[in-house]
């Protein structure tokens, strides 16, 4: 009888799980997969890391490996419009995507970093840090950050070198993340 019991209560707990789930709902780890990430990083993942997140609404997905004594990674992160909606903050994808645009745009030292990406998504722009874009009814965050190899003549080269280099990665692995949501 108890382990019936046990059965009963964890099928009546995915049942509660998946009918409060969001139908936009959208898990990165199952569309960008381990293995997706070790052919992109030429490297073993050591450890993949599924979260849900708020502010906005959605999931993550990251991915890490180890190398020289440093751990690189890479973050993916949806949120679709239903999710964002039901967290009642921001309208939806767009709505949220705009207003993290025009924040940096008002800000002095976001505006330095800011920049507007064409050909990717609907619309996306780089932060500085990570890769903002909106495509249909989600928001997708993307930010790579794997080894920078090579000597520099200061700190502000190797800043600049590292920015255009995880903005590189961050849009080829976008690439084949809006090419496997469809």
């Amino acid at each position: 009888m108890k382990k019936g019991a046990l059965i009963f209560f964890a099928v009546m707990f995915m049942v509660v799980v998946f009918a409060c789930m969001p139908a936009g709902a959208v898990k990165p780890c199952d569309i960008y997969t381990k293995a997706d990430a070790e052919a992109f990083f030429k490297e073993k993942v050591s450890s993949q890391r599924a979260d849900k997140t708020a502010a906005p609404a959605g999931n993550s997905c990251s991915y890490f490996y180890k190398k020289k004594g440093g751990t690189f990674s890479m973050k993916l992160r949806v949120s679709s419009t239903d999710e964002i909606k039901n967290e009642g903050i921001f309208n939806s994808a767009k709505d949220y995507f705009e207003r993290q645009k025009k924040a940096r745009i008002k800000s002095g030292s976001a505006q330095k970093s800011l920049k507007m990406v064409p050909g990717v998504g609907d619309e996306a722009f780089w932060s500085g840090s990570s890769l903002w874009i909106v495509k249909g009814d989600n928001l997708i965050n993307i930010a790579v950050r794997t080894e920078l190899t090579g000597s520099f003549k200061n700190r502000d080269a190797m800043d600049k070198a590292r920015e255009e280099q995880d903005l590189d990665q961050s849009k080829k692995v976008a690439e084949k993340f809006l090419s496997k949501m469809k």
